[in-house]
């Protein structure tokens, strides 16, 4: 494959552009290379499709509606696509696919060499792709190959693990079905088509052939986060044809089944994904989502004993260490001497219900001879001091104490919080105290406390700890690929990031932003500096003229794609 380089120099250019380095991949229909964009300097991932595909125009013009359709999607947990076209080979047109190059691994590959994720990490990964989701749907796509090959994970400096969505090679509008001859769904051959999919995380209604909406990326997310909590996906086996009818009519798997400790919450979250119809799932990404967060809340709030998990893979665990109290002084505090009931269900159907009544039940089944010995304890008390059969006037003589009622401390309110160098002693004056703390990036000076767990305002019981969110002093830079200049300078700069702009040579409309560096999702200190790419027309080519002094240094292109052939 030699492009279009300039054979003089000995440099080899795709599409006169991209010079290419390590192959990052390949699959059945391309291959992705690492590749610095000439014009820029920028470092990208560049789709290739295979030559033997490419020679057909139906498959290229199936390979580049995979990058229109994510191009639609605008937001920081999905890649974002720089350019697209097709270059001559010796004759063969070969379609490619130019997108930003997001550092990380795929969480296959993540889960694989570092086992599961804890259940922190699962609410945020999943967080992540839900929310990538919710702007793919808003804007009328639907993925339909969510799975963990196509979630990339990479680790921030504050150890968060964060994600991005890639890969909409199978992505579509609402409703309509997974049928095609291959795997772009190019439908080139004449011969009756197939469901197109990944078997192990399709969707009832995918390998059944009926039309695919948004909920079913949801069910995807369901077996993505069952793979990321256990290891394996939740129908396995080397039967394809096993996993199909598993994924259509087996119940769904409770992920905690296979690994002990997995916060009841989250597992009901995973099951109510997992459910056969669509209309029993969440509603759309943004509830899914809003489930994942709640879980996470609720997990914190949970006693130490009653998840019989390893410190590491608590909430507790994963916060900052100068910030989060040590456990045992935790347990010591809050151990109940009977164990809580489970947090009630916001909303649950099908098998959801019976999951949420299977773990009322257990709780119950392990409260019951703690709460039978409890009941057991006073007469044998009273027994040891009282005679065998007491007499009228012994009983008139000696009578019983009064049992004096216990009081209750009334409750208190949580107040207001500003800062957390001003919540210990504001929560103090309360009869509060300062629980657990988590860090989270927002447009707020560091420090500045974005959220507590209970909230302002609510009654809680005298001493309770509240759990506090408070601003990290940096923020993820938004997406604003495809927006006007000043609409993205304003974008960024309420985002807490200083913006300067760049003139960039490319096809798409004068006056749009091609791209940002560093790259939108990124996370960086407010008043960061953000490079702001915008495109401009070429420089013609037709008409040669003599340089001036006062040219721009911009190189000129190479001939590009017709319109036709986006």
């Amino acid at each position: 494959m030699t492009g279009q380089g300039d054979p003089s120099s000995g440099t080899s250019l795709i599409a006169g552009r991209f010079r290419l380095g390590e192959l990052l991949g390949s699959g059945g229909t391309a291959s992705v290379f690492a590749a610095v964009d000439s014009v820029t300097g920028r470092r990208l991932a560049v789709k290739v499709l295979h030559p033997h595909l490419s020679e057909s125009a139906a498959v290229r013009d199936a390979f580049l509606a995979e990058a229109r359709r994510a191009a639609q999607v605008v937001h920081p947990a999905v890649v974002v696509i720089v350019d697209i076209g097709v270059f001559d080979d010796h004759g063969i047109p070969i379609a490619w696919i130019a997108q930003e190059r997001v550092p990380g691994r795929p969480l296959f590959e993540h889960v694989r060499a570092e086992g599961p994720l804890t259940s922190t990490e699962v609410v945020t990964v999943g967080a992540d792709v839900l929310a990538g989701l919710a702007a793919a749907h808003a804007a009328g796509v639907v993925h339909r190959d969510v799975s963990p090959s196509n979630v990339l994970v990479r680790r921030e400096d504050d150890g968060a693990l964060r994600a991005t969505l890639l890969d909409f090679g199978l992505a579509d509008a609402a409703g309509r079905t997974a049928h095609g001859d291959d795997v772009l769904r190019s439908a080139v051959s004449g011969v009756p088509a197939g469901v197109v999919g990944n078997v192990q995380y399709a969707s009832p209604e995918q390998l059944a052939g009926r039309p695919v909406g948004p909920r079913g990326d949801l069910y995807q997310v369901g077996g993505l986060l069952f793979f990321a909590l256990t290891g394996r996906p939740p129908f396995d086996g080397g039967d394809r044809l096993a996993v199909t009818r598993a994924h259509l009519s087996a119940p769904p798997p409770v992920p905690s089944v296979g690994r002990r400790g997995i916060p009841p919450a989250l597992d009901r979250v995973v099951v109510r994904a997992l459910l056969k119809e669509p209309d029993d799932r969440f509603a759309d990404a943004r509830e899914m989502r809003g489930a994942l967060l709640d879980a996470r809340v609720q997990a914190m709030r949970t006693p130490p004993t009653a998840q019989p998990r390893p410190a590491t893979t608590t909430v507790a665990a994963t916060l900052p260490p100068t910030l989060a109290r040590p456990a045992a002084a935790r347990s010591a505090a809050a151990q109940p001497a009977v164990p809580a009931p489970p947090s009630p269900v916001r909303r649950s159907t099908g098998w959801g219900t019976v999951v949420a009544i299977t773990v009322v039940l257990v709780a119950a089944a392990t409260a019951v001879p703690l709460m039978a010995s409890a009941g057991r304890e006073v007469p044998v008390a009273r027994s040891a001091t009282q005679a065998p059969h007491p007499t009228p006037s012994a009983v008139a003589s000696d009578p019983a104490p009064p049992v004096a009622s216990p009081t209750t401390p009334p409750p208190v309110t949580v107040p207001g919080l500003t800062t957390l160098a001003d919540a210990p002693s504001v929560l103090a004056s309360a009869g509060l105290r300062v629980g657990d703390v988590a860090v989270r990036d927002e447009a707020a000076v560091a420090g500045t406390v974005l959220e507590s767990i209970p909230g302002a305002g609510s009654s809680v019981p005298r001493d309770s700890a509240v759990a506090l969110v408070v601003a990290s002093g940096s923020n993820v830079i938004p997406e604003v690929s495809g927006m006007d200049a000043a609409t993205a300078t304003s974008r960024l700069r309420a985002a807490g990031f200083a913006t300067m702009l760049v003139a960039l040579v490319s096809e798409r409309p004068e006056g749009l932003v091609v791209a940002l560096e560093p790259a939108a999702g990124s996370s960086l200190t407010l008043g960061t500096e953000v490079r702001v790419l915008v495109a401009t027309a070429p420089v013609p080519t037709h008409a040669p003229s003599s340089p001036s002094p006062t040219s721009s240094p911009t190189p000129t292109p190479t001939p590009t794609p017709t319109p036709s052939s986006r």
